[in-house]
C-alpha cells in the first residue's frame, strides 16, 4: 500500500517538475527574445533622461514619474521602429534582430549563471562566478567557445523573435 502511494506521489512531483520545466523554459524563451531588449531600453533612457533632464524640469517625486514616463515612451518609440523596420526593409530586420539577439543572449546568459551561483555552490563548492565564463585555459579558445555557445543560443531565440514579429 505505502509503496504504490510513494510510486503515485514520486509520478507527481516528477510530472509537476516537467510542466514546471516546461513553463520557466517558455517564458525564459520569451524573455530573451523580447524583454531584455526591453529592459535595456528603459534603464538607459531613465539613465541619461532623469541627471539631464528631469531634475531640471521637476521637483521632488514627481522626477520619477517623470522617468517612467519617458522609459515606457522609449519602450513604445523602439518598439514600433522595430516594427517599421521589419515591414520595409526585412533583410536589414533580420540582420538588426540577430544582432539585437546576441547582445541579448550574452548580458542574460551571465546574469542567470550570477543568479544561480548560489545554488551551484551548494553542489560545487568551489565554484565562484566573477562575471566572466571561462571554459578554458586558453584566453582567445575560452572567447571563441563562449562566442559559439551565446550563438547557439541565439539562433533559435531570433527565430522566435522573428515569427513572433511576422505575426503581428
Amino acid at each position: 500500500m505505502f509503496i504504490g502511494l510513494f510510486i503515485g506521489i514520486c509520478l507527481t512531483i516528477a510530472i509537476l517538475f516537467i510542466k514546471l520545466y516546461k513553463n520557466i523554459t517558455l517564458f525564459s524563451f520569451k524573455t530573451l527574445a523580447f524583454g531584455i531588449d526591453f529592459f535595456v531600453i528603459l534603464f538607459y533612457s531613465i539613465y541619461f533622461f532623469h541627471p539631464n533632464l528631469a531634475v531640471k524640469l521637476v521637483d521632488g517625486k514627481m522626477q520619477y514619474l517623470l522617468d517612467a514616463g519617458v522609459g515606457i515612451l522609449a519602450i513604445l518609440i523602439y518598439g514600433l521602429l522595430i516594427l517599421f523596420i521589419n515591414d520595409t526593409f526585412p533583410m536589414i530586420s533580420n540582420a538588426l534582430n540577430l544582432f539585437i539577439t546576441f547582445v541579448g543572449v550574452s548580458m542574460a546568459v551571465p546574469f542567470a549563471i550570477g543568479l544561480l551561483s548560489p545554488l551551484i555552490q551548494i553542489f560545487i563548492h568551489d565554484f565562484t562566478f566573477n562575471g566572466d565564463i571561462v571554459l578554458s585555459q586558453n584566453h582567445m579558445l575560452s572567447l571563441f567557445l563562449k562566442y559559439m555557445i551565446f550563438g547557439l543560443i541565439t539562433l533559435p531565440i531570433w527565430r522566435y523573435r522573428m515569427s513572433k514579429l511576422e505575426e503581428i
